[in-house]
């Protein structure tokens, strides 16, 4: 659909087909995008959480040099797309978007918003390296051109509507006699994404006068017990409790207890 749509948008052959879909880390995704880029940053209403789309700015500017009466034939231009081409792919940008949010129509009306772009992904801060994303990819074919664009959006804030999908659009009732709480199932998606522990050893304390005083070369007295009880953190929540000591040469803590959530 979004093929077509291009193609009589730009009175030319514009052809797309789906080359991958995968659940990914931000970071992971990230980690594949050039220098320079053209990236879109976007929200999905009434969804949570800011999405990606890159466009490859060689395949931009074909788009652009078509919009504005050319053959889109152009030479290679390892650069940025300036404020106005950005302003003319966007309305390309808008009928992708608007395609992919009218194939979820009968689960729910999405409407896309754009927010804002990037051409470097160093200024990428919107969006947490840990959010695990759902990761569209599309090859695009602009007469002999050919690039790929990949669609980002955090799985977290739609993840309800793929289980609607899945589930045929309906709800399945549950008699009395087998109803009960639903058993916590793990995700295969998340096998491969990055999380980040920290292990805390609290009960050090200083009196403002000597933390005023403190510098480099100190020593700091902690009790002995206190590494029999070290706080494994998972982002900014404590869920275990360990032993601080040495596994192999590095240091490492055994875990003893798992906290309450």
């Amino acid at each position: 659909m979004f093929g077509s749509r291009v193609s009589l948008y730009l009175r030319t052959d514009f052809s797309v087909a789906v080359a991958g879909v995968q659940t990914v880390s931000f970071q992971k995704f990230v980690e594949r995008i050039a220098t320079p880029a053209h990236l879109t940053l976007l929200k999905i209403e009434p969804l949570r959480g800011i999405g990606l789309l890159e466009i490859p700015p060689q395949l931009g500017l074909r788009i652009v040099d078509r919009q504005l009466g050319g053959t889109g034939n152009i030479p290679n231009a390892d650069r940025a797309l300036t404020e106005i081409e950005t302003a003319l792919l966007d309305q390309v940008s808008e009928i992708l978007l608007t395609e992919w949010c009218t194939q979820w129509r009968e689960q729910q009306e999405l409407k896309a918003v754009l927010l804002g772009h990037e051409f470097e992904v160093r200024f990428l801060n919107a969006i947490a390296r840990e959010t695990v994303m759902l990761e569209l990819a599309f090859e695009a074919a602009m007469g002999q051109h050919k690039e790929r664009l990949r669609l980002g959006l955090p799985h977290a804030s739609f993840e309800t509507l793929i289980q609607r999908l899945t589930d045929g659009g309906g709800t399945q009732e549950v008699g009395p006699a087998l109803a009960g709480p639903a058993l916590a199932r793990w995700n295969p998606r998340f096998d491969e994404v990055p999380v980040a522990l920290r292990a805390v050893c609290d009960g050090l304390r200083l009196t403002a006068r000597q933390l005023a005083t403190l510098k480099v070369g100190d020593s700091l007295p902690v009790e002995a017990q206190r590494f029999n009880a070290v706080t494994i953190h998972v982002g900014t929540a404590a869920k275990f409790v360990g032993t601080l000591g040495t596994s192999e040469g590095h240091w490492a803590v055994a875990v003893t207890e798992k906290l309450e959530a």
